[in-house]
């Protein structure tokens, strides 16, 4: 209904006027899709300016690269844009869908809590964030899917699923490059793959021969730039937030001169202290070995997805649909049946994920006149900071000895 009435703005979300002449443009895909006609027109000997293609007038970016040059080999472009757009939004709506069907399928807890777990998972896929990303016809949708199918793929099977599944985080990178964390789970202790090493190592080498379009693309995307949590995400969005008076603010007025250096530091500062209070949490109540296989590879790898680009510079609230893969993992593992500590402590994490997608991408008043308050916009930023770090103190946890008990 969304697609085809165009009434985003109930979701109070910033659209881009259509260029394709129906109700929902798909502005980021629009680019991804211009860009295919042109190097179309280039494979035909015709010379082409890349930074005209966009019709939205924005520069070239490195994103449109390999993107644009598939579509190109199969025929598919600008007059396509619609039809893309509609099948990136049924790929969200097919990942919300597996991501339940696996929660259910393995729930070994309370129904009542199953009922909770449902309904976080329904919030989530139809939050604002998410909202965003499939009104932009963004392909961070698929970067998504790739990285969620890739990481159950590891929770079992032998070498044929193993190596398709590294095939599927390798190319959730290389698409848009920010994802390069799924690959850190399989750097721990007793979750070492030789495959995913391979995988990892055959990624970076992909990120060191294109160094020149990652660091272009953050140059372009504006990830230097201070901003604030109305459109952005990163460890300083929250901060600057607080700092700037105008809760509808995008980015800090002309007047405010804000200190980055040590916005930077007490950001970092902050994340570090709650990652280190998860870590001793879970070195309190956790053994690594009762850890669901399938919950440690979606929270670490998820989480990690996000948290690399989380302290490189702002980015698009759309970007939080990668949350769904560690929601995905908390809810597994409270599924799997444990203690009340820990079962409390994975709720308030999930909890988070789905305030962070709430209050997530609400750019500008919707046509009620609602706009979301300074503080639930800082309190989002909070919680996605708890995500995160809930998968970095896993991670850590892993690497921590315990102490033998003798018996």
């Amino acid at each position: 209904w969304l697609i085809t009435s165009g009434r985003w703005s109930l979701f109070g979300i910033w659209t881009l006027d259509s260029t394709t002449g129906h109700s929902t443009g798909f502005g980021d895909l629009a680019f991804i899709t211009a860009s295919a006609d042109c190097f179309t027109a280039e494979s035909t000997g015709v010379r082409v300016d890349m930074d005209t293609c966009d019709p939205y007038g924005r520069p070239f970016s490195p994103y449109g690269i390999i993107p644009g040059r598939f579509l190109s080999l199969f025929g598919l472009g600008f007059e396509q844009n619609s039809i893309l757009g509609f099948a990136l939004a049924l790929i969200w709506v097919a990942l919300a869908f597996g991501v339940a069907f696996q929660v259910v399928r393995s729930w070994n807890a309370a129904r009542t809590e199953l009922a909770g777990a449902l309904t976080a998972i329904t919030l989530f896929a139809v939050s604002p964030a998410a909202m965003l990303a499939v009104e932009r016809g963004t392909l961070d949708i698929l970067v998504a899917a790739l990285a969620a199918t890739g990481l159950l793929g590891f929770a079992g099977g032998g070498r044929v699923r193993h190596s398709v599944s590294t095939v599927l985080l390798f190319t959730s990178v290389t698409i848009k490059y920010f994802a390069v964390g799924v690959f850190v789970p399989f750097f721990a202790p007793r979750r070492w793959s030789i495959i995913a090493s391979a995988g990892a190592l055959a990624t970076l080498v992909f990120l060191l021969m294109n160094l020149d379009n990652l660091r272009l693309a953050q140059e372009i995307a504006q990830a230097d730039t201070q901003s604030t949590s109305r459109i952005m995400f990163s460890s300083t969005t929250g901060i600057i937030t607080f700092l700037v008076e105008d809760p509808t603010a995008f980015f800090p007025p002309a007047e405010q001169v804000l200190n980055s250096t040590a916005i930077n530091v007490v950001g970092i500062v902050l994340f570090a202290a709650v990652t280190t209070a998860l870590t001793l949490l879970l070195h309190r109540f956790v053994q690594p070995d009762t850890i669901p296989r399938t919950s440690w590879y979606l929270i670490v790898g998820g989480g990690f997805a996000l948290a690399i680009p989380y302290f490189l510079g702002p980015s698009n609230d759309y970007r939080l649909v990668l949350l769904l893969i560690p929601l995905a993992g908390l809810l597994l593992w409270i599924g799997n049946g444990i203690e009340v500590p820990m079962r409390i402590t994975l709720w308030v994490v999930a909890g988070a994920a789905v305030v962070a997608g709430l209050t997530g991408a609400s750019m500008q008043s919707n046509e009620f006149g609602f706009i979301l308050p300074k503080a639930i916009i800082i309190l989002g930023d909070a919680a996605l900071a708890t995500v995160l770090s809930f998968g970095v103190a896993l991670f850590l946890h892993a690497w921590i000895p315990r102490k033998r008990v003798n018996t």
